[in-house]
């Protein structure tokens, strides 16, 4: 599971398991999964990882935040998690014979799902491996001198003209350094949008919350002839060092070798609404995503070579925030957005499909009259309010928008109230389109 912050990983896993639980007893809820229509799915149950470096994840937590009255949404995603899920189904016959699993007849097999989530933006980490801190430093700081990034690395670039690269190293000044580089980022984030903020952990740290491994930040070239032994920018230089080896590298291994389905989720709407630079510089961030996987075609040779990923879904999310009549527009954009990386997997013989969803549904589809016209609206309850609004989001571009597309800002995207679920009862939950998500992930498996 693959999401930029606020993309809905938690909500997508969350509504999966859910769905598929109640997929036996409720196959309507998941009519375009092919098994669950069929009514071949058995049983579903979620386990324990017990994998001892990946913490589990909480689905008890995020089902429960969706039972409180009134219904909340899950906590993001802050660390590497992971949920295994055992699936049994009866299997479709051919010829009426039933397929032999494992050498022996049998109608019923078994899939296990090993679900793993994690910060999309700690693979914004991968290009450093292949730079030097001086490269690094030299692009990052570039970034920082322009558009809306400019005004908030104020304080933190008058730091480091203040403590110059070649002065001499003390674990204060590096801290302090480092501090205002995160607190850049972080404004980079919250004010200003923006989505291609390196590196990864300083805004989802994870477990390294605190370490001394994460205080560094970019500087300025030490002046030639000038040695970096001792100095500012050779404890940070060491630093940058340290984090690639003992932190980027082992989570990359880890990937390597244990994903060959991939889900990469995308909040168009926000990028829409956030402006143009926000929509580019999102943009950037989720095409150096995309450059992470290794796709290629399922096959036993994978098993000695590591995981290629065999089949990608790209998702635009929150598509209860449009009519439905609207859906096709949000599917298209994401389907252009992620155009080259397609293309790359499709040529390396991967399954590529794009759509819009939902992972949990908090609208209803109505039609209003604007100016006289009649137009299509959904129907939410935001959250936090006490009554339910009629909300027209405008028109979906259906392709990355022109800059004449910018001049005005566009529509603002209300946070809607999730629908309160029953857990003890395990109904599901309502969602558009995830049926046809995990009938593109399975349908080769679940047959």
């Amino acid at each position: 599971m693959t999401g930029l912050s606020g993309s809905g990983k938690t909500a997508f896993i969350t509504s999966l398991v859910e769905n598929l639980i109640s997929a036996p007893e409720q196959p309507a809820r998941l009519p375009f999964l092919r098994a669950a229509a069929e009514g071949r799915i058995v049983d579903v149950v979620p386990r324990r990882s017990g994998h001892e470096r990946i913490a589990d994840f909480p689905l008890s937590d995020t089902v429960a935040a969706l039972a409180a009255d009134p219904p909340r949404w899950p906590a993001t995603t802050t660390d590497l998690r992971q949920i295994d899920v055992a699936v049994r189904f009866s299997l479709s016959s051919i010829f009426g014979l039933t397929r032999p699993i494992g050498g022996v007849l049998t109608d019923i097999a078994e899939l296990d799902l090993h679900i793993l989530d994690y910060p999309g933006e700690w693979l914004l980490d991968l290009p450093l491996l292949s730079q030097s801190y001086q490269e690094w430093s030299a692009a990052t700081l570039d970034l920082a001198r322009n558009g809306a990034r400019a005004s908030l690395s104020r304080e933190w670039l008058g730091f480091l003209a203040d403590h110059p690269p070649s002065s001499r190293s003390d674990n204060e000044t590096a801290k302090r350094a480092h501090d205002l580089y995160r607190t850049f980022l972080a404004g980079c984030r919250h004010q200003a949008q923006l989505s291609m903020l390196q590196p990864g952990r300083f805004l989802n740290p994870g477990r390294l919350a605190g370490d001394v491994v994460l205080e560094f930040c970019p500087m300025p070239a030490v002046p030639a002839g000038r040695d970096y032994e001792g100095s500012l920018a050779g404890a940070m230089k060491a630093r940058f060092e340290a984090y690639k080896r003992h932190v980027v590298q082992p989570f990359f291994a880890e990937l390597a070798h244990r994903v060959d389905r991939q889900v990469v989720l995308v909040d168009v709407l926000r990028m829409l609404n956030a402006g143009e630079e926000a929509f580019v510089d999102q943009s950037s961030a989720l095409a150096t995503i995309l450059r992470v996987f290794r796709f290629g075609r399922h096959g036993f040779l994978r098993r000695l070579f590591g995981a290629r990923i065999d089949r990608v879904l790209f998702a635009a999310t929150k598509a209860d925030h449009v009519p439905a009549v609207q859906r096709d527009h949000l599917e298209a954009l994401v389907a252009d957005m992620v155009a080259v990386p397609r293309l790359r997997a499709e040529q390396l013989h991967a399954r590529v499909a794009a759509t819009a969803l939902a992972s949990i549904r908090c609208t209803v589809d109505d039609t209003d009259v604007i100016d006289g016209r009649k137009v299509d609206v959904v129907i939410g309850l935001p959250q936090g309010g006490q009554r339910r609004i009629r909300f027209f989001p405008g028109i979906i571009p259906v392709a990355r928008p022109l800059t004449g597309f910018w001049g005005d800002r566009f529509t603002e995207f209300p946070v809607f109230q999730p629908p309160r679920i029953d857990a003890a009862a395990r109904r599901g939950i309502p969602h558009v389109n995830l049926d046809k998500a995990l009938n593109f992930l399975f349908e080769d498996i679940l047959r």
